[in-house]
């Protein structure tokens, strides 16, 4: 499967606890709405919203492989 979300932005999808992409796009408006406009945290949860909400993301595809990835890294 060709990946959508970077590994970057999958981390910190799964930092934030996100369990769908409702869910990640809600949180990630309520940081935009939290934090100081000019900061480094506004323009990644804008660019990240933006990108679950104007793209076809499966999010729990992307999620789920994200999570094989990881355990196979955790094995090597």
């Amino acid at each position: 499967m060709n990946s959508i979300l970077t590994t970057e932005e999958r981390t910190l999808l799964q930092s934030l606890g996100c369990t769908d992409k409702a869910q990640a796009i809600a949180v990630l408006n309520s940081i935009k709405m939290d934090v100081p406009v000019r900061s480094e945290l506004f323009a990644n949860a804008v660019t990240r919203g933006n990108k679950l909400e104007n793209e076809k993301v499966d999010f729990t595809a992307e999620m789920a492989e994200f999570d094989v990835l990881e355990d196979e890294a955790g094995q090597a």
